[in-house]
């Protein structure tokens, strides 16, 4: 038997209508429910999804509340002592609740706990995973950057040291080259000056020879 999904404590129109709207109709909904499907909800958190499924089951695992308007409409055809009915009605208001649909319903609720905190412990350890994996990777994106980064650097380095070598030697062949000519320079002043002082020495001699002869 369906019963209105108002009548459990806490809910009223509004929620109800809510409720509706995603599949929640009735009571017995609300109680085959779980955790995670009633958090959908809006403003239904787990906290208070997982106390509207306890006051559904609840709500459900109570007897009829018929039987004593039913007790109490037997006197309309046949005349009964007050006593009988008291007795009636007590015995009838004193008949033990069953334990079993509790029972089935708190074991059902225990499962639908410990399914949901099962579901919670994977999803987190799906986001860890996750987390842990994002994290590798761009660990190794930036170790490949630094190290792409560090390999530009070597080969800049060895280009520069390569290029200021090729001018150093450039510089040592030019210098050894302007020495070299210097020194021919010099050598060629040299022997011009001394070809230069070996005329002027024999322009003197033979000078020096007409100057007797005449005599």
């Amino acid at each position: 038997m369906a019963v209105a999904i108002t009548g459990i404590p806490g809910i009223g129109t509004k929620t109800a209508e809510i409720l509706a709207q995603h599949g929640f109709k009735t009571a017995n909904a609300i109680a085959g429910s779980t955790v995670e499907k009633l958090s959908g909800v809006p403003g239904f958190g787990p906290a208070r999804a997982r106390t509207t499924i306890d006051k559904a089951t609840a709500l459900l695992a109570r007897p009829p509340s018929g039987t004593a308007v039913a007790a109490g409409s037997a006197p309309a055809k046949k005349a009964v002592s007050k006593k009988a009915v008291s007795k009636k009605a007590v015995s009838k208001k004193a008949a033990p609740v069953k334990k079993k649909p509790v029972a089935k319903a708190r074991k059902k609720i225990a499962s639908a706990k410990s399914s949901d905190k099962e579901k919670l412990r994977k999803a987190n350890l799906k986001k860890e995973k996750q987390r842990k994996e994002k994290l590798k990777k761009e660990k190794l994106r930036k170790e490949k950057l630094r190290q792409e980064k560090a390999r530009k650097e070597k080969l800049k380095k060895e280009k520069a040291r390569k290029e200021k070598a090729r001018k150093e030697k450039l510089k040592k062949v030019k210098l050894k080259k302007d020495k070299l000519k210097k020194e021919k320079q010099r050598r060629e002043k040299l022997k011009k000056a001394k070809l230069r002082k070996q005329k002027q020495k024999k322009t003197k001699t033979a000078a020096g020879k007409g100057r007797k002869s005449k005599k």
